[in-house]
């Protein structure tokens, strides 16, 4: 549970309250829109809600302590309202049928694990409907003699979140994947029946007592093939965990049976109340859901008739309070048809053996008789050979029919195309269906947009939740940020979990440690694992070893892989749920740096086309010292000047130059444009194109630097007006003075 700081902040952080559904913004009877804004402005930027205990068990136990506060919590769209209860202690063949079921429209999640199976555990508030329905299935009646209740124990409770049905679609939903959930609650909703007995759990002993006069006492009998059906209300004002147990006592053909039924129920609402003038109160039940049952108000709340105005904000809310929702398990998708399984496990035969057409002939095949998998596989197979539009349209079919994972690769294919809006919903959509692959792509474009809160938010989140790429992402946003320490001990444990590109940091930790066996096998198993930038640091220990022929195979077999860079490349790592997917720029990525120092290496060794070949490549993918060497290369082999200038302007353009290098081209072009200058000719095109690049690239050193870059700035400007007037163009010599003028200092 979290401390009110600890949750002041997060509000300040996200904005967003933890105010789902039953978040009432009371507004005195004010129904105008401006006051209702105004609250909601007051509640995002002041409020969150904590999941508060209300009251202490009635006789708590001396060793019964609360645990300690863990942050807010997560929130969940119910859609599953009705909940059936195993009974115990009732034999298989017995001559009727009873069934136990819960029906709630708001519940505290413990966490996963603190209940039977590893799973979260849904714990419904007080006053909610537990149905018990009894049929008498053969001609014998069947009585029940009694209904008796008896807590078992009270546990602290540890919450990971609230789950809130809807009685309709929020006011406002921050969160867009939140959506499809919320409107499968809404048509969910049922409203809750008035009980026939409330079980008094905090009584002692409890008591199962009827409501009012006119409910009918137990013993009750059920005539062969009729049913009885009770409607109880379980009742606490504890906000502890309440375990406790429903015990029947059922009489049928002269034998007496005792079932029970183990069940829980908190007082911990999970929400409080924001007032228009400051403050909050906590929120109990029965005010966000009057048909709840409220003892102290049998007939519901004065002046309220369950359809009362309310406005409602729903967010998905973290452990820190950023908004997102964690914890949701993963539906299965849509049954796979026999036909469909059959085409597909043969195309799986195939890719298996190698054979790429008769996999994909096969993966189409049970795409058409129906398979969700199949279609998720021939979309795969299309996007690893390169038809981005392919994969896509196979991805769709499969999200069609509910397969998780293709949503997820249709936010990694968006993300190649640039479309990072269309990616974001893609990803969300899979975080929907509990994909947390999909959260270590979202955590990429929320880097990629320089939001670093964001992305250090959702990628703790999946690497929490086994997605050693988001632990390895995680770790570098936190390494440029200073925080070493806590980069090191992700990177150490992704990379320990399989993860290469963690691997490439572990293997610099040890290099700087001095320790450079270590630092060779972390870089050679990231290298095996197919990772570029582990190919490339192993590669240069190799190389200063003196294994110089071991070193270029390593190279090239990565720079082999850059191809066709686009703008963003990514961390293909195939997952159960897809492709993993980080944003990297394909100028920093090891294929890059791979294609660059092979091409060094055939340089040394005398093979210059081979060397401009992979200085080429790496210069394609915006290699910057490549850029500058293809550059000269163009000039000085094939004198080609509109070659060279084509790469320079790359250069000149792009911010990560080096301003040292930046100044050195700048100068040379300089001394092009005037080595180029024909003073017989009235026009000098190259010379002028020359100079004009020169222009740019002190324009920017002398943003940069303007006292160490004035003078050469200036000398250019007056070199360029010179060209520019004799090219009769006058109008670009006048500009060039102007800004010659407005220079303080004169060339000497």
């Amino acid at each position: 549970m979290a401390t009110a700081p600890a949750l002041r902040g997060a509000a300040l952080t996200t904005l967003v309250p933890l105010v789902l559904g039953g978040a009432v913004l009371l507004a005195g009877g004010v129904h105008a829109w401006p006051a209702w804004a105004a609250v909601v402005a007051v509640s995002a930027v002041s409020g969150t809600a904590a999941l508060r205990r209300t009251a202490p068990p009635p006789r708590p136990s001396p060793a019964v302590r609360p645990e300690p506060d863990r942050g807010g919590a997560a929130v969940y769209a119910m859609q599953r309202p009705v909940r059936a209860v195993p009974a115990n202690g009732l034999p298989d063949d017995v001559p009727y049928t009873v069934d136990v079921t819960t029906r709630t429209h708001l519940a505290v999640m413990g966490p996963p694990g603190s209940g039977p199976g590893g799973e979260g555990v849904h714990i419904p508030l007080t006053g909610h409907n537990l149905v018990f329905a009894l049929t008498a299935d053969g001609p014998s009646d069947v009585t029940l003699v009694r209904l008796q209740a008896r807590a078992t124990r009270h546990a602290s409770l540890v919450a990971d979140g609230i789950s809130m049905a809807h009685r309709r679609m929020p006011d406002m939903v921050y969160s867009p994947d939140l959506l499809e959930s919320i409107q499968r609650s809404v048509e969910a909703f049922e409203p809750l029946e008035r009980p026939d007995f409330e079980v008094r759990l905090d009584d002692g002993p409890a008591a199962v007592a009827p409501v009012d006069d006119d409910t009918p006492p137990l013993p009750r009998t059920v005539s062969g093939g009729a049913s009885l059906r009770l409607v109880l209300a379980p009742v606490t004002g504890s906000g502890y965990w309440v375990h406790w147990r429903l015990e029947a006592e059922i009489v049928c053909g002269g034998r007496t049976y005792s079932p029970s039924w183990d069940l829980t129920v908190t007082a911990t609402s999970g929400t409080a109340t924001h007032h228009p003038g400051g403050g909050r109160t906590s929120t109990p039940v029965h005010e966000l859901f009057p048909d709840h049952w409220n003892p102290a108000a049998p007939d519901g709340p004065a002046g309220q008739d369950g359809e009362t105005r309310r406005f409602e904000i729903a967010a998905h809310v973290s452990s820190d309070g950023a908004s997102i929702m964690r914890g949701r398990p993963r539906p299965a998708p849509e049954p796979e048809p026999r036909e469909g399984l059959r085409h597909r496990e043969a195309g799986d035969r195939h890719l298996a053996a190698g054979r790429m057409r008769e996999a994909a002939d096969a993966y189409r095949a049970a795409a058409g008789a129906g398979s969700g998998h199949g279609a998720f596989a021939l979309g795969k197979l299309l996007h690893e050979q390169g038809d981005l539009a392919g994969a896509e349209r196979w991805y769709e079919v499969a999200a069609g029919h509910r397969f998780p994972a293709a949503y997820n690769n249709l936010g990694v294919a968006a993300l190649q195309r640039g479309d990072t809006d269309r990616a974001e919903r893609w990803y969300r959509q899979a975080m929907d269906e509990g994909d947390w692959t999909a959260v270590d792509g979202l955590g990429a474009i929320m880097a990629g947009r320089g939001d670093d809160a964001q992305a250090e938010t959702l990628w703790k989140l999946a690497a929490d939740n086994g997605q050693p790429n988001a632990a390895q992402n995680l770790a570098v946003l936190l390494n440029r940020q200073g925080r070493t320490a806590e980069a090191e001990a992700l990177w150490v444990r992704a990379a320990e979990a399989g993860n290469a590109g963690a691997a490439v940091h572990v293997g610099f930790l040890r290099h700087e440690a001095g320790d450079l066996k270590e630092a060779e096998r972390w870089w050679r198993e990231s290298a095996e694992r197919g990772n570029s930038q582990g190919a490339y640091y192993f590669g240069v220990l190799l190389a200063r070893s003196g294994r110089i022929d071991e070193a270029e195979r390593w190279w090239r077999q990565a720079a082999g892989r850059l191809g066709d860079p686009e703008s963003f490349t990514g961390s293909h790592m195939p997952t159960e749920s897809g492709f993993g997917y980080a944003l990297v720029r394909a100028a920093d990525s090891g294929e890059a740096l791979c294609a660059y120092q092979l091409a060094c290496l055939l340089d040394e060794k005398g093979d210059r086309a081979g060397a401009e070949r992979w200085w080429t490549a790496a210069a394609r993918a915006g290699h910057i010292e490549a850029v500058l060497r293809i550059a000269q290369v163009a000039m000085n082999d094939h004198d080609d000047l509109g070659g060279c200038l084509r790469w320079l302007r790359i250069a000149v353009e792009d911010e990560r130059t080096p301003v040292e290098r930046l100044a050195t081209a700048a100068g040379a072009l300089h001394r092009l444009a005037d080595g180029l200058y024909d003073g017989t000719r009235p026009d000098n095109p190259d010379a002028l194109a020359a100079c004009a690049l020169a222009v740019d690239a002190y324009e920017r050193l002398h943003g940069q630097d303007a006292a160490a870059y004035e003078q050469p700035y200036a000398q250019v400007l007056d070199s360029y007006a010179r060209l520019s007037r004799e090219a009769g163009d006058v109008g670009a010599a006048d500009a060039a003075d102007r800004r010659r003028g407005a220079l303080g200092s004169r060339p000497r």
